[in-house]
């Protein structure tokens, strides 16, 4: 369920100040992936299983004497609804399972704001809310006016400072909302000519049952999550989080960040490309491989 083609530059080594904006974005520079593939297997939900035992059943755990079928690196979310909850600290055991397994490379995919945190705006006449947080355009930084680098109110800004500071050790990729590009209206695979295709027009927001919001607006939660993860962890991948159409990956690189309709002003000057290092593709191997 991962994961990672079409690096874009080479860099061998550079250096950020601490908690400071970053400089660069993915149009100058990413990071050559070096290291094997490897899928990034979503373990699910089994109500009479824990993480660590899924984990155990996954990638071999010699001290119960589990072989493992296999996997080497793991996809697991941490959206902000539940670490809201639970406390940033809630998965770190399990991560430390995942590690000590040999997991490597692990995939963590972000999104679903808390209630609080939600931005309660229906956009484009859909009978839903936005999927994505309030005060998104808000400053990204604020010099450590309440305690962090990151300016609080953006909820979401500060969502990924805070789980990204704790769980780096255990990450390689970040993924910015689970399938962002979900779409049940046929317009993101319908062929240039046909009214309201994505390689022509953007989508709508009732479009995209993920996001419920202009795609601008996904844009700059890209950009949001690439300064801040760069900030802390150079050396991390930002991706969307697994994209199904490639009308949809034409529209991230062809709009900017712009609310009003993304286009290139000085205030967004570069368009959705410069905000993600890697693409991921999700694969379902039980519907055919």
């Amino acid at each position: 369920m991962r994961r990672c083609l079409g690096l874009l530059t080479a860099l061998t080594c550079f250096c950020i100040p601490v908690f400071s904006q970053v400089n660069y974005n993915a149009n100058s520079q990413v990071i050559p992936y070096t290291n094997f593939f490897a899928y990034g297997s979503n373990m699910g939900y089994y109500n009479t299983w824990n993480d660590a035992a899924i984990a155990d059943i996954a990638i071999g755990n010699p001290a119960i004497n589990v072989k493992g079928v296999g996997v080497k690196s793991l996809r697991p979310p941490l959206p902000d609804y539940f670490l809201d909850t639970w406390g940033y600290g809630i998965r770190v055991n399990e991560f430390n399972h995942y590690k000590a397994l040999g997991a490597i490379d692990n995939t963590i995919f972000l999104g679903e704001p808390a209630a609080s945190h939600r931005d309660l705006t229906s956009y484009g006449g859909c009978n839903d809310y936005s999927h994505l947080f309030k005060n998104l355009y808000s400053p990204i930084w604020d010099g450590g006016a309440n305690g962090t680098p990151v300016n609080d109110t953006n909820y979401f800004a500060l969502y990924v400072y805070n789980t990204v500071s704790m769980y780096k050790p255990y990450a390689k990729f970040w993924e910015i909302i689970n399938e962002p590009d979900i779409d049940f209206s046929g317009k993101s695979y319908a062929e240039r000519g046909v009214p309201g295709n994505w390689w022509e027009y953007p989508p709508s927001p009732c479009d995209l049952a993920n996001l419920r919001a202009p795609v601008y607006q996904y844009i700059h939660t890209l950009r949001v999550a690439y300064e801040v993860i760069k900030t802390i962890d150079p050396t991390a991948y930002v991706t969307p989080g697994g994209l199904g159409y490639p009308s949809f990956l034409d529209v991230l690189l062809r709009y900017t960040d712009n609310p009003v309709d993304g286009s290139v002003t000085p205030e967004y000057p570069l368009k959705g490309g410069a905000y993600f290092d890697a693409i991921s593709f999700h694969d379902y191997p039980m519907y055919g491989l």
